[in-house]
């Protein structure tokens, strides 16, 4: 992987650029990034431009366009897009599309990890760094595994720590263990007498909201054991609810955009530049759009709006997915095939504003959670009605943090619960529905906990030359790059998962 050699040029040129915020350019050689003397070494820098890789790269977000939105948004039926080239509902055979996130993660988020855990490693002085960059690294890591299944990760970026160029592909399930001991280790060692922790753009340092981080995504991390080893989750259910996840939506764990970037610009809302690039050809998925107005729920035109300015659920329509302009027009659609104005496009005056954030994990993601789980009858505290009463009213009030436009009250909020209460016999259906809803845009969680639950209940397109046989895939096949740079290693991670093909499932699919 590319990751193997490339490293920081020079600890100094790094300090200069990133204190000027957002940065560009960065320059890379093959330079030993312990070499730096200790007086002009700051590792907060490093965790800076890792949480930056993680809201996604340079050039256009590259792999967030191609993987997030191209492929997760429409397989999850979130939105829909007649280009030909958004291929996640149609042919879904683009490789170089899939390989994206497994090439750039490597690259912009993993090695700027891995050197600041190294480089604070054992350093009292460093140590809250050490640890936020500890929980960052199973962000980042989480997301990755959950795309391919079994990746570098034990091993990885460690070619100037331990001379391995050539990493070992962990099993998924070691990787899971792994990461549930590093969560509850790094968080329980954050010290609010400690040092600063300066370079963090998702909490500011606030190592209270990292504690509460750590323990939710260690509650999510959990729940996807439920298909594999429940006793595994109901075990790490418990402990991380007894820990203390996220309380409220001031919790929620995102990074906002700089309007004053570009396309190259590593600190630029990724997800919103493709919004805006797409909205020409895109729009709202009927699948959501109808699931929404079946609802009677007010972020309809939060999300979205007609072109024509009218906001009528009963004339709003969304757009099928499976189609393109050019070999599979829609049939009777309104407009179509010389326009898509007829569908509800993506209200970017509220969701698409570059100084918009970008959310890893919700409050409301949180409490649907604990609601699946006090539904199983695990102990986890309160009801299942009281966390996804609590669920549904954070994920109706969190979006003005996109846009004040966005506010919807308490009020709307209890009257949606009232034509939607909850309902104990269909729980898991009810619950994890609310969960597709809510993670809207951040698809890749989308992707997975439906993978997960099987919920909602998508209906694949048909599309010609579909590779999956009429399947909605299971995971993203690897960079072929890999067969030649890696060979034994990956062939290895292939055959105890049994091919690399997008109907293979990951260890915890399965």
């Amino acid at each position: 992987m590319k990751n193997k050699l490339l490293k920081l040029s020079s600890l100094v040129l790094l300090l200069a650029l990133m204190a000027q915020g957002c940065t560009k350019d960065f320059e890379e050689i093959n330079t030993d990034p312990t070499a730096a003397s200790a007086d002009i070494y700051n590792p907060n820098y490093l965790l800076t431009r890792a949480q930056l890789g993680y809201m996604g790269s340079t050039d256009f977000a590259y792999e967030t366009w191609r993987v997030n939105l191209i492929y997760c948004s429409t397989m999850m039926q979130h939105l829909s897009n007649v280009n030909g080239y958004w291929v996640g509902d149609k042919t879904r055979n683009n490789l170089g599309y899939e390989n994206a996130y497994f090439e750039r993660c490597y690259d912009e988020q993993v090695k700027y990890i891995v050197d600041c855990v190294e480089q604070t490693r054992g350093n009292a002085a460093r140590s809250n760094v050490h640890n936020v960059a500890r929980i960052t690294r199973v962000l980042i890591f989480h997301r990755l595994t959950d795309l391919y299944g079994d990746v570098p990760y034990s091993q990885a970026g460690l070619g100037f720590y331990q001379q391995i160029y050539s990493p070992a592909y962990d099993a998924q399930a070691d990787i899971y263990d792994n990461m549930l001991r590093e969560l509850e280790e790094a968080s329980d060692a954050l010290d609010a007498s400690g040092d600063p922790v300066t370079g963090d753009l998702i909490y500011n340092g606030d190592l209270a909201k990292w504690k509460k981080f750590a323990n939710s995504l260690m509650l999510r991390l959990a729940m996807r054991h439920t298909k594999r080893d429940i006793g595994k989750a109901q075990a790490w259910a418990e402990k991380a609810a007894g820990r203390g996840v996220m309380t409220s939506n001031a919790d929620n764990a995102f990074i906002l955009g700089d309007a004053a970037t570009d396309r190259q610009t590593p600190c630029r809302n990724s997800i919103v530049m493709n919004l805006s690039y797409e909205i020409p050809n895109m729009r709202l998925s009927q699948t959501f759009v109808n699931w929404m107005k079946s609802h009677s729920d007010p972020r309809l035109f939060v999300f979205g709006e007609n072109t024509d300015g009218t906001t009528d659920p009963n004339t709003t329509l969304g757009m099928p997915n499976g189609y393109d302009l050019a070999s599979q027009p829609i049939s009777g659609a309104p407009g179509y095939p010389g326009s898509v104005d007829g569908y509800l496009r993506p209200r970017l005056s509220v969701i698409g504003k570059l100084t918009g954030p970008t959310f890893f994990q919700t409050y409301a993601e949180v409490e649907f959670l604990l609601a699946e789980a006090a539904q199983r009858g695990w102990s986890v505290g309160g009801s299942a009605q009281s966390h996804y009463e609590a669920g549904v009213r954070a994920a109706m009030t969190h979006l003005d943090q996109y846009d004040a436009a966005g506010t919807l009250s308490s009020a709307q909020a209890d009257a949606y619960l009232q034509q939607n209460p909850f309902d104990a016999a269909n729980a898991l259906t009810q619950i994890n529905e609310q969960y597709w809803a809510c993670t809207f845009l951040n698809e890749y969680e989308a992707f997975a906990n439906w993978r997960r639950t099987g919920i909602p209940n998508l209906t694949p397109t048909s599309f010609p030359g579909d590779i999956t046989g009429g399947q909605i895939p299971r995971r993203m096949r690897y960079p072929t790059a890999e067969y030649s740079s890696n060979g034994p290693n990956i062939e290895a991670a292939v055959a105890r998962q049994g091919a690399d093909i997008n109907t293979t499932r990951v260890w915890w699919d399965q």
